[in-house]
């Protein structure tokens, strides 16, 4: 069930908005060369390990320990967002990058599988499919994204090349959006903390149903820290499949969110060797449309992985119904489904018709603020 509307001013530092910052310098953490070189010592030692088999045990170094802890208890109790500057991209083949990223990544929390094919890193790519036909999937495809939540406590998108023209960051914290609506339309709030049903798009194992049979908060909160869990592209593709109709009242509280959080949002481009990592209950994130390079070796491509935390410093509430997937023992991420095709992984989502897909493609497109 829905946890209690919290109808207090949010005011610690999480709930700023875009005007607070006046470039990425302000929310930059940027790794020394002892960083580094701790890093690329790791790399090293744990060269006769597959990637995933490397533990936070391994990872850990007297000159990154401190300064990563720093770090995390930034994202989970502070800001909720570093643009992370100077990984070693240009030294190191994308093979070793991946182990030197997933070194760092481990210091922030357990890393989890991005889809129910077991890859706890992906590369954010754009694929094309037959006919020149754009993936529906995000992370394959160069069409701008919404605002939206990912499946894990904390998000981390590691540029190792930009693109060409566009494929900028934007990211919109949830408290600030909360204090919004909390300011503007009170009354839409219990809509919010109610939620909506969202579409799974095949991750699911075969024996769960494509759309959540229960709603998914977008506001929830635990003891006045508010989470935010809002993916549209997720929410109305679930919509049109149950043959549910949006009321008058979530019509306007679904674009009320989707407006406040472009208007409130910090935008940035990272660039070769920095990453984004954010507190991925605390905001929303989406990107801008992008041109690719010419060049094959050097096409945009980014690094995500996702991270659990311990429970204790987690903002997303404690059960089933908060979180889109049925995960066992209400972890994160996916469920790995043994026997799953990997293009389900891939590229596209499998048993989703050209209509659902078309609408997961739509519902991904921004909406235009108007000026007032």
């Amino acid at each position: 069930m829905p946890t209690a509307i919290y109808t207090e001013p949010v005011t610690d530092t999480m709930a700023w908005t875009g005007a607070d910052f006046t470039s990425k310098e302000d929310f930059a953490f940027d790794l020394s060369a002892r960083n580094v070189a701790a890093l690329e010592s790791i790399l090293a030692k744990t060269a006769h390990k597959d990637r995933d088999d490397i533990t936070p045990e391994d990872a850990r170094h007297p000159d990154l320990d401190d300064d990563l802890a720093r770090l995390y208890r930034d994202l989970m109790f502070g800001k909720g967002l570093a643009c992370v500057r100077g990984f070693p991209v240009e030294e190191h083949s994308i093979e070793e990058l991946e182990r030197i990223y997933w070194a760092f990544c481990t210091h922030l929390g357990y890393l989890v599988s991005n889809n129910s094919f077991g890859h706890r890193m992906v590369r954010v790519q754009e694929e094309i499919l037959p006919g020149g036909v754009q993936p529906a999937r995000g992370t394959k495809s160069r069409a701008e994204l919404a605002m939206h939540n990912d499946a894990a406590d904390i998000l981390a998108l590691l540029c190792v090349y930009p693109a060409a023209q566009g494929g900028e960051s934007q990211f919109a914290s949830g408290p600030a959006a909360h204090n919004r609506v909390l300011a503007e339309r009170p009354d839409l709030l219990e809509v919010l903390y109610r939620g909506f049903p969202h579409h799974r798009r095949s991750e699911q194992p075969d024996d769960q149903p494509d759309v959540t049979p229960y709603d998914v908060p977008v506001f929830s909160q635990i003891d006045g820290r508010i989470c935010i869990n809002f993916t549209y592209s997720s929410i109305l593709p679930a919509m049109h499949a149950l043959g549910r109709e949006f009321t008058p009242q979530e019509v306007e509280a679904v674009e009320l969110l989707r407006n406040i959080l472009i208007e409130q949002q910090v935008e940035f481009r990272l660039e070769s060797g920095e990453a984004a990592v954010a507190n991925n209950f605390a905001m929303c994130h989406s990107r801008s449309d992008f041109v690719s390079s010419n060049d094959p070796k050097k096409a945009r491509c980014f690094l995500r992985a996702w991270m659990e935390v311990p429970r204790e410093d987690r903002r997303l509430p404690i059960g089933r119904e908060y979180f889109h997937m049925e995960n066992k023992d209400l972890r994160l991420g996916y469920d790995v489904v043994e026997g799953r095709d990997g293009a389900i992984a891939r590229n596209d989502y499998k048993n989703v018709n050209a209509e659902l897909a078309d609408m997961f493609k739509a519902a991904q497109a921004k909406p235009k603020v108007k000026n007032t």
